[in-house]
C-alpha cells in the first residue's frame, strides 16, 4: 500500500488547534483581566490575540495559494 500524500497545512490539526486556541485563550484572558488588573494579564491577552491574528492569516494565505493550485491543474487538464 502506497503511503498517502502530507497533508497541506491548511488541514493539519495541530495549526487550527492553534488558532482555535489562540482565540479563546485571548478572550478568556479579556474576561479576567478587567480594567483595574494586572498589566501582565492584558499583554498576554494581546499577544494570544496577535498570534491568532498571525495563524489566521496564513491560514487563509494558504488555503488561497492551494486553490489557486487546483484551478490551475483543472485548466491544465482542461487543455489537454
Amino acid at each position: 500500500m502506497a503511503n498517502p500524500p502530507p497533508l497541506h497545512p491548511v488541514e493539519q490539526p495541530a495549526f487550527r488547534a492553534l488558532t482555535l486556541i489562540s482565540f479563546f485563550l485571548g478572550v478568556l484572558l479579556l474576561l479576567v483581566s478587567g480594567p483595574a488588573t494586572n498589566r501582565f494579564v492584558t499583554a498576554l491577552a494581546v499577544l494570544s490575540f496577535a498570534v491568532f491574528l498571525l495563524a489566521l492569516g496564513l491560514l487563509l494565505l494558504a488555503w488561497t495559494l492551494r486553490e489557486h493550485e487546483l484551478w490551475r491543474e483543472g485548466r491544465q487538464d482542461q487543455k489537454e
